[in-house]
């Protein structure tokens, strides 16, 4: 990997230009008389490429490419790669030196290759006046200026932002048919309550392992640890105002030797590791799957996507995760900034184009036609602020659109969703509204965290660095106790020895701050 990284750095010194000719201020009656004339976005058609994750591949012929070129005038050629591939391919891709115009990537990435010319330095343009949009979108969440800027001070990304009160995150979900055809409670008061429910599970299907999760161990691991008020990792204390490191606590065992349990007896899925969303799926439609950690909208999105072979009566909802020493975490919402960027590549040559369709993205306009299309074409509003489809499109209200893979409302690609996107999509799937409703009966949401930003770029990749390491060994070695290779009786012995030799001490000293600095405490 350092091969490949000093590679893609002398590559990129080759291919990039030194500097940018500063864009020109547009004023105000520039801007007002390019929209009175309607001009687009690019004065001729161009086509750009642009690299994101999917679970089913792109063409662009789909709606959302259709829109951005009937708006803009920009053609999209999509290089949509597997979740499960992403990031893999993603470091071979930025490892290369030939990038595509556009990338959908974490602001880690943007905070780590921009500075070294991957991507377009975005403060000109900025200053210049040319992302208006994008400013006073990040401006509204003020955090999110801070937190976009990188290390060095210049800006490379475009995160996604949910300009929403809150959305839910993940939540623990399940199968609420078969818990009600056997007469089993949905909210849980502690986690033996969800360990009792789940060996009754067991016993009633011999052939199925009733805590089911996909997408890794940390996936597994972390939320369990979530909702226990701890993590595998270093974590924001909200009401400590500070970080603390979460594989330290008497908490974090407790998920651990739970963990443990599930896994021995057959109640947790045993390729907890690397189960693919096909066979999580197949689990779940099956009888064979019954509680996890997932997306609400998965309910409403299941049904769409095993279509026959979902069982009569089928449904999949949310259910109150339990208290751990009579303390119940509030599940994970998200508001406004979000750390999911698009960056466009220095070596593009649509640099003005790229960065007005970016903020465009973020305007009125352009927000609504990334989740709902061409207005007139693909919707129309109605009086009363709701949107009304004219084409079949699939969504969790329409689960039998012929229309299957729109593109619309979907996070790699737009930047912005507001409140009208998330009623239109999200809370119009009968399991998603059944979902939200349960949550808030239950008072059951949390509030959103947002994370410290470096500003130091030196001390960013000494935590970096640290994290990454001490990360990967606590999860092998969390694994390890999972499984029943390891005893839980040596984790204070060996373990936390063998991370503090990691150095997480330092690591804690420099997230904290880096905490301190971003909230100007």
């Amino acid at each position: 990997m350092k091969r490949l990284l000093i590679l893609f750095v002398a590559t990129m010194m080759l291919l990039v230009t030194a500097c940018s000719k500063e864009p020109a201020k547009t004023t105000t009656s520039q801007k007002s008389d390019k929209n009175a004339a309607g001009q687009k976005i690019s004065e001729k058609p161009i086509e750009v490429s642009w690299f994101f994750s999917a679970n089913t591949p792109y063409t662009g012929d789909e709606e959302i490419f259709k829109t951005i070129q009937k708006y803009t005038n920009i053609k999209i050629k999509p290089v949509s790669v597997a979740r499960a591939d992403y990031t893999q391919k993603l470091s071979t891709t930025l490892a290369s030196g030939s990038l595509p115009d556009l990338i959908t990537l974490s602001s880690s990435e943007a905070d780590r290759y921009g500075p070294q010319g991957a991507f377009l330095d975005l403060t000109p343009y900025m200053e210049a006046g040319k992302l208006d949009h994008y400013k006073a979108m990040l401006e509204k969440y003020s955090p999110a200026m801070d937190l976009t800027r990188s290390p060095n001070g210049k800006y490379y990304g475009f995160p996604r932002i949910y300009d929403v009160p809150y959305r839910a995150d993940e939540v623990m979900l399940g199968r609420t048919d078969i818990f009600a055809k056997n007469n089993l409670s949905t909210k849980f008061e502690t986690f033996d309550d969800l360990y009792k429910t789940l060996v009754q599970l067991k016993k009633l299907y011999p052939d199925s392992y009733p805590y089911f999760v996909r997408w890794g161990s940390g996936h597994l691991i972390g939320n369990q640890a979530y909702y226990r008020g701890t993590s595998s990792t270093f974590y924001l204390d909200p009401e400590k105002e500070k970080y603390l490191f979460g594989p330290t606590s008497q908490a974090y065992k407790d998920t651990l030797v739970y963990l443990n349990k599930l896994y021995s007896e057959g109640l947790l899925n045993p390729n907890f590791a690397t189960i693919s969303d096909e066979e999580w799926n197949e689990l779940l439609a099956t009888n064979k799957g019954f509680v996890t950690i997932d997306y609400p909208q998965v309910g409403d999105e299941i049904v769409q996507q095993m279509g026959s072979k979902i069982p009569q009566g089928f449904e999949f909802t949310a259910m109150l995760q339990p208290a751990y020493k009579n303390n119940r975490v509030g599940t994970p919402v998200l508001s406004g900034y979000f750390q999911s960027y698009k960056v466009i590549s220095n070596q593009t040559k649509y640099k003005d184009e790229l960065v007005n369709l970016l903020n465009w993205m973020y305007s009125p306009e352009g927000i609504d036609a990334m989740q709902f299309g061409i207005e007139g074409e693909s919707y129309q509003k109605n009086s009363d602020g709701t949107v009304k489809f004219l084409k079949d499109f699939q969504t969790p209200a329409t689960p039998n659109g012929s229309i299957t893979n729109a593109g619309l409302n979907t996070q790699e690609l737009f930047t912005v969703v507001n409140q009208t996107a998330i009623n239109t999509f999200e809370l119009n799937g009968a399991a998603m509204k059944k979902s939200v409703s349960f949550l808030e009966e239950n008072q059951a949401f949390g509030k959103a965290v947002l994370d410290a930003k470096f500003s130091d770029t030196n001390a960013k990749k000494e935590y970096t660095d640290l994290k990454t390491a001490i990360d990967t060994y606590v999860e092998e070695a969390s694994v390890n106790v999972i499984i029943g290779k390891k005893s839980i009786d040596t984790w204070d012995s060996e373990v936390i020895p063998q991370v503090k030799k990691l150095g997480s001490d330092r690591a804690l000293k420099l997230i904290n701050k880096a905490y301190d600095e971003t909230f100007k405490k």
